[in-house]
């Protein structure tokens, strides 16, 4: 049996899927994104449905909906496993309880799935020759690469985290989904494994992926049914747009050095810093660097400041600091981002510094909005956020500037796939419409 640590964890774990309901017949509404041909439509149709239906979001914390005998059964199976597997002697009782014993990947619906996925897949291993823990996860996965299937439609289309049962039926969904089938599948074959996931700082959104530990405790990246260990972290040197600001990990067990433990008033963080289960592990991925900041005029009444990336029209915060004779330092950060420093107070984020870029080298080059004026710069083919450059389309072209994003003209492209923009300045932060990709134009370059 697991340490009463493992029961102890399971408060701070739940599901919060909506659930949608005719308004006149109360019966339950089934939403498939599946049947659009886009991602687009299957959102608009989504949003349709919500908006005539009635929708109950209630969050189910694990501690209500788990039954004693659920958890003493998954227990046994996930034990017995371990216990049976080839690599029972490179794994000790710690490393199970983290890595294998969880009965949850992510915030997915709960279900019975460690027996059914034992039997789905377990014939795998019996096929093996050298069986080590990465050829047995190599060997899953390129199973699984039949099964299941990444599909967009998902990211607007769907309602969260699909369950186990339903990507079965499915056969497909958003990487969060495929992460969470991914794991229990190796859990439920005896194979450690955890979820590690990324905040873009270059595109919008963010990213879920799985990870396995071999017998040394080495930790192999990899994508369910798709990149397999080895391959995957050559995958966010492949485009500009995946390199990585930070890289998290999802534990089952809470982490006691976050920093929600050091605040009595959760409220006064931001939601990202109150969850109680992550772990930076951006060293695993990338070469870091640590942002020193020094400022006089720092807020007075402001203990902890944020470090921040542009995602999904906003600032995200996604690393702390504590500030220290006006001193700040960001640990263990990735280069050829783009961050601000803010505060976080009444539920928003305040910027305190410019926008700057993180260098290769790790030095810092801020966008100060003071560079020398540029008469005229064309936009080709797209715009980042936005999609093709239309004719005689209006674009509405903002400014960052004294914290805060300003209108300051209306262009229309004169000819399809060029926009013209005029009197516009070097080292200035731009966005073309609030959902674009902010950029900056220096040496005739355009830096989205």
């Amino acid at each position: 049996m697991p340490p009463n640590s493992f029961i102890s964890n399971c408060y701070i774990h739940f599901s919060n899927k909506p659930e949608i309901y005719d308004r006149i017949t109360n019966d339950t509404i089934h939403i498939d994104p599946l049947v659009y041909p886009d991602g687009i439509l299957a959102g608009i149709a989504k949003d349709s449905i919500i908006r005539n239906s009635k929708v109950i979001r209630n969050t189910k914390f694990d501690v209500q909906e788990l039954s004693s005998e659920y958890l003493i059964d998954h227990i046994d199976f996930m034990y017995t496993n371990w216990k049976n597997s080839p690599w029972y002697n490179d794994i000790d009782y710690q490393q199970f309880c983290k890595y294998i014993l969880p009965y949850r990947a992510i915030n997915e619906p709960l279900s019975d799935w460690s027996g059914k996925l034992y039997k789905k897949y377990h014939h795998i291993l019996d096929t093996l020759t050298d069986k080590n823990i990465l050829n047995a996860c190599k060997a899953v996965n390129e199973v699984l690469a039949g099964d299941i299937k990444y599909d967009r439609r998902w990211i607007k289309g769907g309602l969260g985290i699909q369950s186990i049962p339903e990507m079965e039926r499915n056969r497909s969904g958003m990487c969060d989904d495929m992460t969470v089938y991914g794991i229990c599948v190796m859990r439920a074959l005896g194979i450690p494994v955890a979820v590690d996931f990324d905040i873009h700082g270059r595109i919008d959104l963010g990213h879920s992926w799985c990870v396995v530990f071999d017998e040394k405790g080495k930790t192999w990246s990899f994508g369910a049914g798709e990149d397999q260990p080895g391959e995957h972290i050559k995958t966010f040197d492949m485009y500009e747009w995946k390199k990585l600001a930070k890289v998290f990990r999802r534990n089952f067990f809470i982490n006691p050095e976050g920093l929600y433990a050091k605040v009595e008033n959760l409220n006064e963080i931001p939601p990202f810093f109150r969850a109680r289960n992550i772990t930076d592990v951006t060293h695993e991925y990338i070469k870091t660097f640590d942002v020193e900041y020094t400022s006089q005029t720092l807020p007075k009444n402001q203990k902890y400041f944020y470090l921040c990336v542009y995602n999904e029209r906003v600032w995200r915060p996604i690393q702390c600091s504590e500030v220290e004779k006006n001193n700040l330092s960001f640990s263990g950060m990735g280069p050829e981002i783009m961050y601000l420093i803010a505060y976080y107070f009444a539920n928003q984020i305040h910027p305190v510094s410019d926008p700057f870029i993180l260098n290769k080298d790790g030095t810092s080059e801020f966008i100060s909005g003071d560079g020398e004026p540029i008469p005229e710069f064309k936009l080709y083919d797209k715009i980042r956020g936005l999609g093709f450059i239309e004719k005689d389309k209006p674009y509405q072209l903002y400014i960052w500037k004294k914290n805060t994003w300003s209108n300051i003209k209306e262009y229309a492209a004169q000819e399809d796939s060029i926009l013209t923009l005029r009197d516009i300045k070097k080292n200035t932060l731009y966005r073309v419409e609030v959902d674009a990709r902010p950029f900056v134009v220096n040496d005739s370059i355009v830096y989205w």
